[in-house]
């Protein structure tokens, strides 16, 4: 507990993780990978807990900002939005958070994450942090929150102004905005920026993005090996761990395990029947009963296009700082940042295709609004290949918005409409 009598959440999350590392320890058949996993989550949430005693600076920073730069210069990364997920998802609880942030006048229309990261550090249920980082990757609530969060915590902040088309201008000119944020985090921290495990990092980088593409390629296979919400577990990977030893460790004995299984013809569930694309993020509270119906229906999530389908490039050790932008636009997600056009529409086409999938499963987070704006649009392109879509309206993190009991009525009338086909 904190000073203003609130659980303190990073404690609560690093018990959770450290429960679910026992539970998987305990079950014969868990994946080596599994285990690796939670033992990744324990560690940084531990870190994260045990910062202020060691005398460690921690830098919050929001979705998609480069982590690598900061474990260069011993910096204590927080992954905010992450955070806000596993919060729900581990905790099974956010409804303080949200009334947290309601009373500071945040509308429900807000992004729920965003409103509620607000609430934590309102309330103190978060650690301080020594810095605020933050971009306009992925949307304008991003772009927003981190000026909310200065205010909130009196905290020093830095804003990284990425560019959305990738031209060799635009790299050039996000290269400038890391350079003068890594001078900025050297100002305030104090920490020098290691430019030789910065280029590891890179190096690393190139790897599991490489291993990422594998497994990939792994999942086309029928029936799809890689259990049906294991994408998130891929994501954290990214978002957390980008450039860690660990990490790599993790993709190689994760790519090894679905050759295997693809080797023997074995699937993530005991009858195949259902191939689907995710698009965007499944309510978090709910991961575990869709893993249930997944098993129940045999309806497996093999591709999500936003997510999981890295864009072409490699990664230069000796040019550290570029490689850091240049893996910027190389991410699944920033197909949405920007103009939309071909490069996400065609990755639609083309992810239905080479997946074969038979429907597709669509979550509206209705406080995003750049993730609704395309729900007509990417539903068109899939009618014109006779693959359904169902539209689900939900919350990431908010269990008021929609029940399991809904969810569970609507994807079971989806499913049966597939195997009408």
């Amino acid at each position: 507990m904190d000073a203003a009598g609130q659980i303190n959440k990073i404690d609560a999350l690093l018990r959770a993780c450290r429960l679910m590392l026992r539970m998987s320890k305990g079950r014969p058949d868990a994946r080596k990978s599994e285990l690796l996993y939670y033992q990744m989550l324990s560690g940084y949430y531990n870190r994260l807990l045990k910062a202020r005693e060691n005398g460690d600076f921690i830098a919050a920073h929001t979705v998609f900002f480069p982590s690598e730069v900061m474990y260069s210069m011993d910096i204590v990364p927080m992954h905010l939005e992450t955070t806000s997920w596993m919060t729900a998802l581990f905790l099974g609880e956010y409804g303080d958070l949200l009334s947290a942030g309601g009373e500071l006048g945040l509308a429900g229309e807000i992004c729920s994450p965003h409103r509620g990261l607000a609430g934590a550090f309102a309330i103190e249920a978060l650690p301080r942090p020594d810095v605020i980082l933050w971009s306009n990757m992925v949307c304008d609530n991003t772009a927003k929150s981190g000026e909310m969060l200065m205010k909130l915590t009196g905290c020093p902040g830095y804003f990284l102004d990425h560019p959305f088309q990738g031209s060799q201008g635009e790299v050039d000119y996000l290269v400038e905005e890391l350079s003068d944020m890594v001078a900025f985090l050297e100002l305030h921290s104090g920490r020098k920026m290691d430019w030789e495990r910065l280029s590891l990092c890179v190096e690393r980088m190139d790897r599991q993005i490489d291993l990422l593409r594998q497994i990939a390629e792994l999942r086309k296979a029928v029936p799809s090996p890689f259990h049906s919400q294991g994408f998130l577990e891929l994501l954290t990977i990214d978002y957390l761990f980008a450039g860690h030893p660990e990490a790599t460790e993790y993709l190689e004995t994760l790519r090894d395990e679905l050759a295997e299984a693809v080797g023997q013809g074995r699937g993530a569930v005991s009858q195949e029947r259902f191939r689907l694309m995710t698009l965007f993020l499944p309510p978090m509270y709910l991961i575990g009963f869709l893993e249930r119906i997944s098993q129940e229906y045999g309806a497996v999530s093999v591709v999500e296009p936003f997510f999981c389908s890295w864009g072409e490039g490699r990664l230069d050790p000796g040019r550290p700082l570029e490689s850091v932008a240049r893996k910027s636009y190389m991410l699944p997600e920033m197909r949405m940042c920007g103009p939309l056009d071909d490069s996400a529409i065609g990755q639609i086409v083309d992810s239905a295709r080479e997946y074969r999938i038979d429907g597709a499963i669509y979550y509206a987070d209705i406080g995003c609004r750049h993730t609704c704006a395309t729900i007509k649009l990417f539903k068109d392109v899939l009618d014109e290949m006779d693959v359904p879509v169902l539209t689900l309206d939900c919350d990431v993190v908010d269990p008021t918005v929609t029940t399991e009991e809904e969810i569970r009525a609507k994807l079971e009338r989806f499913f049966e409409l597939l195997d009408d086909r």
